[in-house]
This record gives C-alpha cells, structure tokens and sequence, in this order.
C-alpha cells in the first residue's frame, strides 16, 4: 500500500508542542447486535453522566444499533463528512453523548485521502466539544470484530448468560485480536445473578489465556433487557470497575485525537488492500 505524502510541517508542530493527550478508544463487541448496542449505549451514558464528552461511532446498521434503541434517525454519516465535516454529521443524544453513523466504515475511510482525514479531524480538536472518549459499536458476531473497533486497544466483550454463547464469544474475541492485538479485554455478562456471570466469565477468561495469551478482566453484569426501556441507565458499578481496572496508564491508551483518526484510516486501508488482493486470488483460480 502507498500511503499518502507526510504530513506537513506546521502539523508536526502541532503535534511536538500539544499537551498530553486526554482522548480515548473503546471498543465495544458481541455476538448480539442488540446486546452489543445496549451495552455501548449504557457504558457512553454512564461515561456522559461522570461529565465526559463520548462521541459513539456506530457500525451497525439500524434498528439493532445505538440509535435505533434511544429512538435516533441520524440524517447523516461518515460517508458525508469530507463534504460536511465531521462536526456536521453527528448527531446529540441523551446526556451530552454524540453520535456517528458509520456502516461500511472500512471502506469509507479506506477512500479518503490522508490529508482530507487530518484537516477533518484537526478542525474538531480544538473545539470545546472535542470528545474524550469514542465508542465503537462494533457490530455483531465475529464477520464485523474487524472492523474499526478492532483498532481501540480497550475493548468491552459482552456475552450472554448462556453456556451455549461462549462459543460465539469467543469467536467474536478471537477476530478483533487477530485484526489487532490489543491485550486490554473487558468482559460484561448479561444475567441476573452473579454465580452465573462469574462462572460463564472463569470459562471464556481460561479459553482466552490458553489460546489468545489475552487475560481479561470482570467489568460486571448488564441487567437484561425490559420491554419499553431504553439504556439510559447503567449500574454505576460498571463505570467504577471501568475506571479502576483502566485507570492505570499501562492499562488505557491515551492518544492523540488526530492520531487515533490515523490509525483508523491506515487500518481501513490495509484492510481494504488485503481484501483486493484476496478477491484476485479467487478469480485467478476461478479462471
């Protein structure tokens, strides 16, 4: 892959002479993809509430994403943010939390330039509102885990209280690392009691250590879903287990906002190179 001319002298300023960064990456995964949204959307709240500013990038298609469940119809996406910008496609929700359509995020960014990337992402670093936290809703099952989430080195796994769903879980884990080796696992267990949280959790920690070298780590228990309630709530202690078990620098990433946009478009683009360069395998042996 060529990449794109380096970055110009005044950015690299920028960049020497910024404070430390404060922003920060979470991907959020399952196999579920109501599941997966729920939990996105509870842990961005509960972030919201604690006074951060959390932008939530969403790659699942509606109705199961975090905008369907708070009742969101986002009139614009990422794949209208090199004409509008990015501040003008996102769309507020509850508690100051903001949100980004982002489908088929991948190959959007993949088709952007690196310098029409920067210049978006820079001109929202130094608004007031510049988020602090992202959100990745990472979608559902382990088809979309190597998506741009894939590129947070903290991730939240959210697995079901059933034996029967580890497997997918697993398998949902296993994709992101194999996109991208960040280490830092969270697991939330949707059940109502603990015992069974702790347990299906003490399975898949043991199935992760053994073949992924990934040690993850408790967050806690989601309550099941209610008919007609929407996650605007979340149990404090989830945010509290976040905070400590990530507080430490070894544990969460800080990086730079213009920096984590980076990441994410050289990762679309290798992904969209290896994607090419597969399909034209298959053809050669079709013919």
């Amino acid at each position: 892959m060529q990449l794109a001319d380096p970055l110009d002298q005044a950015s690299g300023l920028r960049r020497l002479f910024a404070p430390e960064p404060t922003f920060q990456a979470l991907g959020v995964f399952g196999a579920d993809a109501r599941r997966t949204a729920r939990a996105c959307a509870a842990l961005a709240l509960g972030l919201g509430r604690q006074g951060r500013r959390v932008l939530v990038m969403d790659e699942t298609p509606a109705p199961n994403n975090v905008a369907g469940l708070l009742g969101i119809l986002p009139r614009y996406g990422l794949v209208d943010a090199p004409s509008l910008g990015l501040a003008a496609v996102v769309r507020p929700a509850l508690d100051g939390l903001i949100l980004l359509a982002a489908q088929d995020g991948l190959r959007t960014l993949a088709g952007w330039s690196e310098h029409a990337l920067l210049d978006m992402a820079d001109a929202w670093r130094v608004r007031a509102d510049a988020p602090e936290w992202l959100l990745h809703n990472g979608g559902d099952g382990p088809i979309r885990s190597n998506g741009l989430a894939a590129t947070a080195n903290l991730r939240v796994l959210v697995v079901p209280a059933q034996r029967a769903a580890l497997a997918d879980a697993y398998a949902v884990m296993k994709t992101a690392h194999a996109a991208w080796s960040g280490k830092h696992w969270f697991v939330m267990v949707e059940a109502a009691e603990e015992e069974l949280a702790l347990g299906l959790f003490a399975s898949l920690s043991e199935t992760a250590q053994r073949f992924l070298d990934v040690k993850p780590q408790f967050l806690g228990r989601m309550a099941r879903e209610k008919p007609g309630v929407k996650p605007d709530a979340v149990e404090a202690v989830l945010i509290d287990a976040l905070s400590k078990a990530g507080g430490r620098q070894s544990q969460i990433e800080r990086i730079d906002f213009e920096q984590y946009w980076q990441r994410m478009w050289l990762f679309s683009r290798m992904n969209m190179e290896a994607a090419g360069k597969k399909a034209q395998k298959g053809w050669r042996r079709a013919g």
